[in-house]
């Protein structure tokens, strides 16, 4: 009996373990700001919006971040800068989503995976994150810095602003324009977890 009493306790702490070891939180809140740019990166040159997270969810050691897994539904891209213009706010939101750029008819959700988080010694932004970016079916590594603050609403991650290369992903218009087109698009990431 005080062996079967042994084995119980140690099995509840193994159980204890793997849940102080890896917990995983669901996304309840996020903002996901893109940026791009004509060649000159000029603001006047620019478009900017939003894109929607359709799910997502954090690991966590503790109270460090280790990992997450999102899914992104490019088809409600936003071009907030064209919202005083309604006609060509669509023009743009349309051309966007076609196959010369994300072609959301085909590859209707882009996604996101944490492969590592590493502590470093910028005060701002205290973890560089490094994950796989799929776009389009295609997947490249990318890596930006992180911040992590709790509070009672929840533990916010805001990322700083980091940038991808369209090209890489197959974002691609015709040769002329995009000779005009600035190969970089920035993002903003802001989660909050439960």
């Amino acid at each position: 009996m005080a062996l079967l009493n042994k084995v119980t306790v140690l099995l509840l702490l193994v159980v204890l373990a793997v849940k102080v070891a890896a917990q995983n939180r669901k996304v309840i809140d996020s903002d996901i700001r893109w940026k791009g740019y004509k060649t000159l990166k000029a603001e006047s040159q620019s478009h900017f919006g939003t894109v929607k997270l359709k799910s997502g969810s954090v690991a966590f050691t503790g109270n460090e971040l280790t990992g997450g897994s999102f899914v992104i539904d490019m088809n409600t891209i936003d071009a907030e800068d064209m919202n005083g213009s309604p006609k060509l706010k669509k023009i743009l939101e349309t051309h966007l989503k076609n196959d010369d750029f994300f072609d959301t008819e085909k590859f209707p959700v882009a996604s996101f995976q944490i492969k590592s988080v590493k502590k470093t010694s910028d005060k701002n932004y205290p973890y560089n994150v490094t994950g796989v970016l799929t776009i389009k079916g295609i997947n490249k590594t990318i890596s930006f810095p992180v911040k992590v603050e709790n509070s009672a609403a929840g533990t916010t991650i805001t990322s700083a602003k980091f940038s991808f290369n369209r090209k890489h992903f197959g974002l691609k218009y015709n040769v002329f324009e995009d000779m005009l087109i600035s190969n970089d698009v920035e993002m903003n990431v802001k989660l909050v977890v439960n």
